[in-house]
């Protein structure tokens, strides 16, 4: 290495003028590098001033500021480029990434997965190490052939399965058989049933659904929450026609009705008390949003195109629609009544995702912005006639509508309320706030224009913000409650703000082996989980190594 044939004093002046990783990565090459950056005082507190933390540095020995920096170093994944290798699960059977689930709940994250070619859904603990697998099989895969077309959790303790069904002509069947008698009279191409599997031991059943009046048009999302569903559904033969209904009131269609039949071969690993029993279901119905525009009664949707994905928010009071080749949802819809409402009454209207936002002196952008991911609360006090104060902090999205370059930011939305304020957190509720400024831009962020759109996901403490752009994956570190604080303790360096005085955030960028098409963190604020092409991918991106595990098929 010619930089160990220069005198002492110009390596330390190199050191002093690198980056902070190019920093590490030159004292970790050698000893007598070690040894130069570990003890050379003035380069170290130089790049303190340049790397997040807080300075408070002066009068602590040289040995201490070079581990604090190394602390620094780590917390905003220097090198985690190099080091952050994936490792695939399930890569002997092929994923299908648009029917399989990834679920992030309060304190777990679980999984479904579907396999093309193949009619069983298979659930997956990724919290859990030793995780049991449980597989739940689709009802009538012996008497004809099952496509699973969607999957959802309900939020609680059940899993939503919507897949259609064809039956074998080959063969000798039962034509009362409620499956081939429904498939052989609807669409050539197979009749679609939703399939509610109750996860709870005690309640050994699989509720089935029919669309009969859906004949002729295919599912293109599906979403769910503890008492109701979404689906988007889009006509094979006209793409122009296209609709989303919500469900609500699962029920049994006929309590006394003996179907104990349909239950042949239908198992559920777990479950000891024999083969679930198949109950024929039936609930309200109402179409939220439609193309048609010939119900008064149903809001038009024509100018974005099908729904692809549904997402409820706000403990369901809200309905999330994501279109083709969209990074953030396009419109919302407020649905806090259930169907079943008078005739004459209206559906909720849809609420377009776009909000005018400050991006520089002289420039204001319309941004797309998510769900919030990180908030506080600060009470104030009720004897000086304190209220409550609550900010929240979202990622968000815009384009430049004449020179279309896009740029990614982090945004902040605050409001006041009472002074006997008794409510809890839910970031949910922080999507509702039409005002909305700048505190972090998200430097390196390239947008990907496929249809596919790029992939959002942040840690549970927000922490972390990945992106995943095809097969180009995105980290940013951040310290949040400082971004929505303004950054008033000087935690960010002079040196990362960006031209618009908004802190810009410096990307890890890893190049991947597969596509991404859903993207979580886990309970871990370093460790991603991912659906690909290639299987079901873990990325640890710590630098100690010690979250990695072994790949398995």
């Amino acid at each position: 290495m010619m930089l160990l044939q220069l005198p002492t004093e110009l390596i330390q002046l190199i050191l002093r003028n690198c980056d902070t990783p190019g920093y590490f990565q030159a004292a970790f090459s050698s000893r007598r590098l070690y040894e130069i950056a570990s003890t050379s005082r003035e380069a170290i507190i130089h790049r303190l001033h340049h790397t997040p933390g807080y300075n408070d540095i002066e009068g602590h020995p040289t040995k201490y500021l070079f581990s604090e920096l190394m602390k620094r170093s780590y917390e905003q994944l220097d090198g985690a480029e190099h080091y952050a290798k994936p490792t695939y699960e399930f890569q002997r059977r092929v994923i299908d990434c648009r029917a399989s689930t990834l679920e992030t709940s309060k304190d777990s994250l679980r999984a479904l997965l579907v396999f093309k070619g193949y009619s069983t859904v298979h659930l997956l603990n990724i919290g859990n190490r030793n995780r049991p697998e449980v597989e739940l099989t689709s009802p009538g895969q012996d008497i004809g052939k099952i496509e699973i077309i969607q999957t959802a959790f309900d939020g609680k303790c059940g899993v939503y399965v919507l897949h259609r069904f064809l039956p074998s002509l080959d063969r000798e069947l039962d034509m009362n058989h409620p499956f081939v008698k429904q498939a052989l009279e609807s669409h050539p191409n197979g009749s679609i049933h939703l399939a509610y599997h109750h996860l709870d031991p005690q309640k050994n059943a699989i509720h089935m659904l029919d669309f009969p009046e859906w004949q002729g048009y295919r599912p293109l999302a599906l979403a769910a929450t503890d008492d109701k569903f979404a689906i988007s559904w889009q006509n094979t033969l006209d793409p122009l026609d296209y609709h989303v209904v919500l469900y609500a009131g699962l029920r049994d269609e006929d309590e006394d009705e003996d179907e104990d039949h349909l239950s042949d071969n239908v198992t559920e690993q777990g479950k000891k008390d024999g083969p679930p029993k198949i109950i024929h279901a039936t609930c309200e119905a109402c179409v939220l949003s439609s193309s048609t525009g010939q119900d008064t009664h149903v809001y038009p949707s024509q100018r974005t195109g099908p729904v692809v994905k549904l997402t409820f928010n706000d403990r369901g009071f809200q309905l999330l629609y994501h279109y083709r080749a969209q990074n953030v949802y396009g419109d919302f819809q407020r649905i806090h009544h259930l169907p079943g409402r008078g005739q004459g009454e209206h559906r909720p209207r849809l609420n377009a995702n776009a909000c005018t936002v400050q991006f520089s002196p002289s420039l204001s952008l319309q941004f797309s912005i998510g769900i919030p991911f990180f908030g506080t609360h600060e009470f104030g006090d009720p004897d000086h006639g304190g209220r409550c104060h609550w900010q929240y902090l979202a990622f968000g999205i815009a384009t430049h509508r004449v020179e279309q370059w896009t740029v990614a930011c982090l945004l902040k939305s605050e409001t006041y309320t009472g002074r006997r304020c008794t409510h809890l957190l839910n970031l949910g509720r922080g999507r509702r706030f039409d005002h909305w400024q700048i505190v972090a831009q998200l430097g390196g962020f390239r947008e990907l224009t496929t249809s596919q759109g790029s992939r959002v996901a942040t840690s549970r403490r927000g922490t972390r913000i990945a992106v995943a752009n095809w097969k180009t994956l995105y980290v940013w570190a951040l310290n949040p409650f400082e971004l929505i604080e303004g950054n008033r303790t000087g935690y960010y360096p002079p040196s990362w703000e960006s031209s618009t005085s908004a802190i810009e955030l410096r990307p890890v960028v890893i190049q991947l082996e597969a596509v991404c098409s859903q993207l979580r963190f886990t309970e871990k604020e370093d460790e991603l989980v991912a659906i690909t092409d290639h299987g079901l991918m873990y990325l640890p991106l710590g630098y100690s190594g010690n979250d990695k595990r072994l790949a398995e098929s």
